[in-house]
């Protein structure tokens, strides 16, 4: 019998999982502390790739005494379903995109923020800067300690099986899968598009039943999940990027001793520098394999979309309803926005 795909995924990165539980495993006892670290990313994915290598790092560094196992590719639900399991405790780290925290720490969706930055350069600088230290000021206040380096979680265009996006009315009335952040719908919604909130494990699916006509995903995110099989048109629109944020639930934080959460820290920040790397490196290579799976990519002028969005004041209303504090902490990266 045929595995539909989203159980066949589940059951490859749940093995994955598994697998990495028995490299974890130090010779002669068990560890101390072991804890549980999610995210919603395929295996391959930079951000899972160099994790790996920094657990199996804290593991010898820590000489067994803490081992975390991985659990890729939403193994452990949604982001908000694992979102809930951090603040909670049963989940004691998380790597999630800074959307997602922006419905607990609404600056940090600020990173999200369509034509905001000038290149991921300028976003990094932001997330692991003055907004980076200002929403980790945030999470404390909410049971969370987040670490001071993000993952560069790529920048993000649309793709859909309708048409190419050349100028802003080609969005219009486009059934747009969106992710599950408090900014997304209202970009869309600017562009007169139809957003619709799903979980990154049910895009393929809801590609494939025609719920929607079209994603926003970096270009990495549209190799690793295979969604160029459902979708024909790419285009360059750069709208808005993403970031990986790792969390931890304060307590199971604070139940490590200070020698640990040193090697924890510095093992994982160390990860995101080189997986962040990586990821831009791919974003750099990958269309020539897009099109050799057939997909037609165009890269509009951006200028007009920028403007819908400047004069639909997506800006001042997202400032003022989510946090002018965090605003003011963005616009020490980016300058003046509004």
């Amino acid at each position: 019998m045929k595995l539909p795909r989203r159980r066949a995924l589940a059951l490859g990165a749940g093995a994955g999982a598994y697998a990495s539980i028995g490299i974890l495993r130090y010779p002669g006892s068990a560890a101390q502390f072991s804890y549980k670290l999610a995210n919603d990313q395929m295996p391959a994915h930079p951000m899972n790739v160099h994790t790996a290598e920094a657990v199996k790092r804290i593991l010898d560094a820590s000489g067994g005494q803490i081992e975390i196992r991985v659990f890729p590719n939403s193994t452990l639900g949604s982001d908000p379903q694992m979102l809930a399991q951090v603040r909670s405790g049963a989940l004691e780290l998380l790597q999630i995109g800074n959307n997602i925290l922006g419905s607990v720490i609404p600056a940090a969706a600020y990173e999200s923020l369509p034509f905001a930055f000038a290149s991921y350069k300028q976003l990094m600088s932001a997330a692991d800067g003055p907004l980076g230290a200002y929403v980790g000021a945030q999470a404390e206040k909410v049971g969370l300690r987040r670490f001071a380096r993000s993952f560069y979680g790529g920048t993000f265009h649309i793709e859909n099986k309708v048409r190419p996006i050349n100028v802003p009315g080609d969005l219009k009335g486009l059934k747009i899968r969106v992710p599950p952040g408090p900014i997304d719908v209202g970009t869309f919604k600017a562009f007169e598009a139809s957003p619709a909130v799903i979980s990154l494990a049910e895009v393929y699916t809801s590609l494939q039943t025609n719920l929607v006509d079209g994603i926003e995903v970096p270009l990495p995110t549209l190799q690793f999940f295979k969604f160029y099989e459902q979708v024909k048109y790419c285009s360059l629109t750069s709208h808005s990027a993403i970031t990986y944020q790792t969390i931890a639930n304060a307590d199971a934080w604070q139940r490590l001793p200070s020698n640990l959460q040193t090697i924890v820290s510095r093992e994982l920040e160390n990860a995101a520098v080189a997986a962040t790397g990586a990821m831009a490196e791919q974003e750099g290579s990958i269309q020539s394999t897009l099109r050799s799976e057939g997909m037609v990519i165009n890269r509009p002028n951006i200028e007009p979309f920028r403007r819908v969005i400047r004069d639909s004041g997506l800006y001042a209303q997202l400032r003022d309803q989510f946090d002018p504090a965090g605003w003011s902490a963005l616009e020490k990266t980016t300058g003046k926005l509004i």
